[in-house]
């Protein structure tokens, strides 16, 4: 049987004080939570002497390049324009791949276009080797001029044994990205591209190597827009008929390469790891939570195994499988090491000395250590956020309650840690967006941290419609948003009010995205509950959903949004907080974006003229140049404070 670890927080002797008490040590301000997280991603290099570190340094990432004895910084990469550096791999002990990313103003973050990019460790021969503008991008360095490809390239092997090449799909560029990738060996020192060695079977695809980096899984859509999947045998792609669940998922092969392990649902509501024997379809369940859907899973630094998987009932949990991989009583070293903190191992050096790790936890944003076998030695490197100290931070507490119709709902509770037991504080609902797929965690919040410096205790609940928690439950969701989703975020409301250390009369409700919507609603649907409401790039006007903004451009938008909203247009009218602003009774605060793509402007235009046309008072806060969120530090920090001073005049006392 799996052997289990408990993460639980750690205790703490917590003294200092917030605006609503009196304090002796200094406060924490809004900007303070504004700042970006500096150290995006770090990678070891094979030889474990030296760390490639994402770094974000005045709102754009780039690429720095560490010893691993002194932090002695000996190169890296950065990048002209809107142009940043995102995943960084090692081919070898001198030559990195990096996956470039693009900032437009529509985005909320930079994303992947599909463009790679080469350079030594030092910063020299940098060379632009896939993608378009391939010879043209300038660094500081003299290019060789070749031609572009009009792909989107991704990275499918590291190719262990082979130092000058990397394994990548190739797919062709079109409007809806439906095209099947080629499959190819790039050369990392002068982007040379090798015959097509392949063409992927399905549209969308994901490919898994073996630990050598021979091709073996592709799965992906084909033309009907059905999920398939495809082993690679002997030059020719057949497709695995086994039956899946819907929650079918491809994650590794085993070291032979001829068992499959996933995620799936296939009987069971929660979605656990499975086992496939490829050669005989013979499937067995590795383990499946009775509460939660997995989290996550950690692979051997070879990826030909699983040897430790996470589920977030209410706390982290590690699930570690009977295993005897050092490796994984490692792992199991690290998990006693760092007691009350997640923790993931984020690359290793090829002999196995030099391990690199992550750790966090509520009241911590992370910190990498690095870990040195030989020596029995733990280094901590670069920590995010280490202004914000954990003895001014509070911490999180998982909590449950039963709905009206008996469905259990789960979410966590943060109290300010400035205030007296005895003391009753004022309450803020901060709602998760997405809705979809997206869940809250016990984890470094820094709108949480914002919230509670100033005060006020958070809940934050995962309604139903909520991902983690198994397919019935993420589907009750569905043409629910503002029936049965509200329900439960009102309903938790009320619970929480209930509770000693609550001051019932001083309750206000926050959000993003669905979460603006979800805010609006809920002060709608339950107007004497809420004394105030701030909705931030939220979704006002249900049927406009599918006319604007970036969902309906997808290949598949319109059927997302017909799953999730349907199409009963009364029902949507009746869902929209534009069209029943008259039932508001709290003091509302609007704020979004002008490039916002993915909910356009126009929904908070037509609150606020529904607002207007009823009478009813608002506070008004645009930026020019975000998109779907706060990306720049000082914009973020501008909201900030405007949602402070605004939660202060109707909270404080």
């Amino acid at each position: 049987m799996p052997s289990i670890l408990l993460c639980r927080h750690l205790v703490f002797i917590l003294g200092s004080a917030l605006p609503l008490f009196a304090s002796a040590t200094p406060s924490l301000t809004p900007a303070d939570f504004a700042v970006d997280s500096t150290f995006v991603d770090t990678e070891l290099s094979p030889n474990g002497e030296l760390l490639a570190v994402t770094i974000v340094h005045e709102g754009k990432r780039q690429l720095a390049v560490f010893t691993t004895k002194g932090k002695k910084v000996v190169g890296g990469a950065r990048f002209p324009g809107r142009q940043e550096a995102g995943q960084a791999y090692w081919v070898n002990n001198e030559r990195l791949v990096i996956e470039i990313l693009k900032s437009d103003p529509w985005d909320e973050q930079p994303k992947f276009y599909g463009q790679l990019y080469a350079v030594d460790y030092n910063g020299k021969n940098g060379e632009l080797i896939y993608g378009v503008g391939a010879g043209e991008m300038q660094t500081g360095s003299k290019l060789r001029k070749k031609q572009d490809t009009y792909g989107w390239g991704e990275l499918v092997s590291i190719l262990p044994d082979d130092p000058k090449h990397i394994l990548i799909s190739s797919t062709p560029m079109s409007d809806g990205g439906e095209r099947r990738a080629t499959i190819h060996k790039l050369n990392v020192y002068d982007g040379k591209l090798s015959h097509n060695l392949t063409r992927s079977p399905v549209s969308y695809a994901r490919f898994i190597t073996d630990g050598k980096g021979n091709l073996k899984i592709a799965f992906g859509l084909d033309a009907k827009g059905d999920r398939r999947t495809y082993r690679y045998d002997n030059d020719q792609w057949l497709e695995i008929s086994a039956e899946f669940g819907p929650g079918f998922y491809p994650l590794a092969l085993n070291e032979a390469g001829d068992k499959l392990y996933y995620l799936d649902d296939p009987k069971k509501d929660l979605k656990g790891l499975f086992e496939l024997d490829m050669r005989s379809g013979t499937k067995r369940e590795i383990y499946t939570d009775d509460q939660v859907d997995l989290t996550s899973v950690t692979y051997s630094s070879d990826g030909n195994s699983i040897y430790a998987l996470r589920v977030d009932p209410d706390y982290p949990t590690y699930v570690m499988l009977n295993s005897t991989d050092p490796e994984a009583d490692l792992y199991r070293q690290f998990l006693h090491s760092f007691p009350g903190y997640k923790i993931a191992i984020t690359s290793r050096s090829d002999d196995g000395r030099w391990w690199l790790l992550y750790a966090s936890n509520d009241i911590d944003a992370g910190t990498y250590y690095l870990y040195d076998k030989e020596r029995h030695a733990l280094q901590p490197m670069f920590s995010n956020l280490a202004h914000l100290k954990a003895n001014y931070l509070s911490q999180s507490e998982p909590v449950s309650f039963l709905t009206s119709d008996q469905v259990k709902i789960s979410g966590y509770l943060t109290y300010p840690q400035s205030a007296p037991a005895e003391h009753k504080v004022p309450l803020v609902v901060l709602v998760h967006g997405g809705p979809h797929g997206v869940r809250d965690y016990w984890a470094f919040d820094r709108k949480v941290q914002l919230l509670a410096s100033q005060g006020y205790a958070v809940l934050r609940v995962n309604f139903r419609g909520s991902d983690g928690y198994g397919r019935t439950f993420r589907e009750a969701g569905h043409k629910q948003w503002g029936g049965l989703m509200m329900r439960d975020i009102v309903e938790g409301t009320r619970w929480a009010a209930s509770l000693e250390r609550i001051d019932a009369s001083k309750i206000c409700i926050v959000g993003s995205s669905f979460g603006g919507y979800a805010a609006m609603q809920a002060a709608i649907v339950a107007p004497d509950l809420y004394r105030c409401v701030v909705g931030t790039v939220g979704v006002y006007d249900l049927p406009l959903m599918y006319e604007k903004g970036d969902i309906p451009e997808r290949l598949y938008g319109d059927s997302y949004l017909t799953d999730v909203l349907g199409k009963d247009e009364a029902q949507l009218r009746a869902f929209s907080p534009v069209y029943n602003a008259d039932k508001l009774k709290a003091a509302v605060m609007i704020a979004h974006n002008k490039k916002d793509r993915r909910v356009p402007i126009e929904h908070a235009e037509r609150l606020r003229d529904a607002l207007e046309k009823e009478g009813k008072p608002y506070e008004w806060f645009i930026k020019d140049t975000e998109a779907h969120g706060f990306s720049d530090a000082d914009n973020r920090a501008d909201y900030y404070q405007a949602v402070s001073q605004y939660l202060s005049k109707h909270l404080g006392r």
